[in-house]
């Protein structure tokens, strides 16, 4: 926060001398032994909104009119030892709560800093995502030349334009709330092959520290299948499956996923664990994640509580037909 400067900052320095002064006055006849109380909180309120140099004026300035006014002997300045040491007293607490507050102003004032830095950075890194996107889609287009290539042209390119969708949903990360299965759709769509990928469940949100760790561990999942996976040969699949806990009288509830690989190589569980797998282990957002290798395909299940499922005619958050589906039984 900018501090006043100018008439400004001198006219509130001044308010903040004189406001507690009428309030000591107000109490004068029901309080004694209190000369400086009033005064601390605008002291305070100074050196947050006008900077220390004003709240150092503020201090001096309320000592000296406190002392002339409502230190007995009254109507004298600093008469003797009494006066000058509550005086000083007061000027030292005070210079320490001016210390406290330029400190905290400085460490907001580095945290918005901090924080702006860090958006402008994330627009940014997508600005040259979506670019490094475009020059691979035009050299795509020079590549696929060939009339009879256009078909694989088409499907290259809304592939492509699928990953930088789901791109921008770890970008932005601006959400209160993520939905199912719109946020899977999204992270998955660039994955899916003819169908390959198909998910159900009921509509829900999902509480907002679960949106990025959800879609980065299904981003890790599909990944690897495409490359070692269900997904590296044609006949295999993925199936995401999740539930809800039903208990009624809860508004949040529990939320179980499953993913399930099929009709691919048999896999085997990794001999050491990559940087990948600290997105598929528990975490800030996945109460639990329960990572297995059986012969069929990779099995993960997901826990996350603090999920809300969407009241019936509520709109659904659109998702690929091609991926979605609530027909399916719920096996989780």
């Amino acid at each position: 926060m900018t501090a006043p400067s100018g008439q400004t900052a001198v006219l509130y320095t001044a308010m903040a001398v004189v406001a507690p002064t009428l309030i000591r006055a107000l109490f004068d006849r029901f309080v004694s032994g209190t000369t400086f109380v009033a005064y601390y909180p605008f002291v305070l309120v100074s050196a947050m909104f006008l900077g220390w140099r004003c709240a150092v004026i503020v201090t001096l300035a309320s000592a000296a009119v406190a002392n002339f006014l409502f230190m007995e002997p009254r109507y004298t300045f600093f008469h003797g030892a009494h006066d000058t040491t509550g005086a000083a007293l007061f000027v030292f607490s005070s210079l320490l709560i001016i210390a406290l507050a330029e400190t905290l102003r400085h460490a907001v004032a580095e945290g918005e800093a901090s924080r702006k830095h860090e958006a402008h950075l994330n627009r940014e890194l997508q600005h040259r995502v979506k670019n490094t996107l475009a020059v691979i889609q035009g050299l795509a287009t020079q590549t696929f030349r060939d009339p009879s290539s256009e078909p694989d042209l088409r499907k290259f390119q809304s592939r492509l334009r699928a990953l930088a969708s789901a791109h921008d949903i770890l970008i932005t990360g601006e959400w209160a709330t993520c939905s199912l299965p719109e946020l899977a759709a999204k992270a998955l769509e660039p994955f899916n092959r003819d169908g390959n990928i198909n998910l159900y469940g009921p509509p829900c949100t999902l509480p907002e520290e679960s949106c990025v760790p959800f879609v980065l561990a299904l981003h890790e999942l599909a990944t690897n299948a495409v490359k070692y996976g269900a997904l590296s040969t044609p006949a295999g699949s993925v199936e995401v499956v999740w539930n809800l806990s039903s208990e009624p009288s809860s508004k949040r509830q529990d939320l179980v996923l499953e993913w399930a690989e099929g009709g691919g190589p048999s896999v085997e569980a990794p001999t050491r664990r990559g940087l990948g797998s600290k997105l598929l282990r528990p975490q800030p957002g996945i109460k639990d994640v329960q990572l297995t290798f059986p012969v069929r395909g990779v099995s993960c299940r997901f826990h996350v509580t603090g999920a809300k499922a969407l009241p019936a005619g509520e709109p659904t958050p659109s998702a690929p037909a091609t991926l979605y589906s609530t027909a399916a039984p719920i096996r989780v």
